[in-house]
């Protein structure tokens, strides 16, 4: 009894640092939350399966439990580094887009990583480009749950709003080049919202290639260069991982939106 109100409480303290860090709008420190409370929940489960094992075996010992773990840990982070990882930093890309040049390649030139994610939208690239220019006003079109303190993305195209110039902040960052319905690129790294463990330098850019009439393929890309234990872990929690279902999730609801603004 005692042990289950043990961790009973362990988890409703987890929940609400967890409701705290999303209320105050610490996403990166969410994600290293998160990860902890994986790990503790993975102990707790390994000591649930000793102890009903030892219900019906004394004799049994935990090494074999701990073995299996690491094991199964470590079986599931190399199919993960080998097959999943790849298709995530590279989604929706063809070839040619992963090969292309794109402005933030000026940037960062011992990069350790290296993201293009793309979406094709059917619509005009001047129509697209202006649902990505106005972001820094109107949300990022992600999960508006966990993305800056909950501020819901405005589903609507708004009129007037002066060019974007080098300087300007940006969602995240600042601009260093905007070419309009072509580019918009962005200093991540200097940004002091987000704390860059081990991180030197990090871009960003939104590039529209018309292939069509109607029709833009939107490249996402990401450049980091790190060092050290830290920058690593970062680059994988949040920019591999935290970032793939943020930005997979924005560029879906971006060609969604602008889709059906331009029919209507």
């Amino acid at each position: 009894m005692f042990t289950l109100m043990k961790h009973g409480i362990s988890i409703l303290i987890w929940v609400a640092v967890v409701a705290l860090l999303i209320l105050t709008g610490k996403i990166v420190y969410l994600a290293f939350w998160a990860i902890l409370g994986i790990i503790l929940l993975l102990i707790w489960l390994g000591q649930v399966v000793y102890k009903i094992a030892f219900m019906f075996n004394p004799a049994f010992k935990p090494i074999k439990i701990i073995v299996a773990f690491i094991v199964i840990i470590a079986a599931g982070l190399l199919v993960y580094k080998i097959f999943i990882l790849p298709t995530w930093n590279r989604w929706g890309s063809s070839e040619d887009e992963l090969q292309a040049h794109y402005k933030a390649d000026d940037f960062c030139p011992e990069a350790d990583l290296r993201i293009v994610r793309t979406v094709e939208v059917n619509v005009p690239p001047e129509q697209i480009f202006r649902w990505v220019r106005q972001m820094p006003e109107t949300g990022s079109y992600s999960w508006d749950l966990l993305d800056f303190r909950n501020r819901k993305s405005v589903e609507r195209l708004i009129s007037d709003l002066p060019d974007l110039k080098a300087g300007d902040q940006f969602l995240i960052g600042k601009v260093v080049e905007v070419k309009r319905n072509k580019s918009i690129t962005f200093d991540i790294g200097n940004d002091p919202r987000f704390p860059k463990m081990g991180v030197n330098c990090m871009y960003g850019g939104y590039y529209f290639r018309e292939i069509d009439d109607n029709k833009t393929r939107v490249s996402m890309v990401m450049k980091v260069d790190y060092q050290g234990i830290w920058g690593w872990f970062y680059s994988q929690v949040i920019v591999e991982i935290g970032d793939f279902f943020m930005a997979t999730r924005q560029l879906a609801r971006l060609k969604e939106l602008a889709e059906k603004n331009y029919r209507d």
